[in-house]
């Protein structure tokens, strides 16, 4: 009685799974592009405003500062498991 392993359905797997990882390592990465461009705008846009409306930016920026650190904390996770994806296709 031998043992015989069909490993062609293994490589169908591995492609399936690199490929959800790039897609989400992807949509990730813009995530955090888009937020640092985000950042930078809101910068900008509250050195060009200057000191006229000083309170009103600071509740702004509170609110800027919790849903970006929300993008990054989902970005940095969705790389994280785009890495994890890609690295169960070795154990495959």
């Amino acid at each position: 009685m031998s043992l015989q392993f069909d490993v062609s359905g293994l490589a169908s797997l591995a492609l399936l799974l690199n490929s959800m990882a790039l897609l989400i390592a992807v949509g990730g990465a813009w995530l955090l592009l888009a937020t640092r461009w985000r950042q930078q705008l809101a910068v900008n846009t509250s050195y060009l405003a200057g000191s006229s409306a000083q309170a009103v930016e600071q509740v702004r920026t509170l609110a800027t500062q919790r849903i970006d650190r929300f993008f990054y904390c989902f970005g940095f996770s969705s790389l994280g498991l785009a890495w994890l994806l890609s690295s169960l296709t070795r154990l495959a």
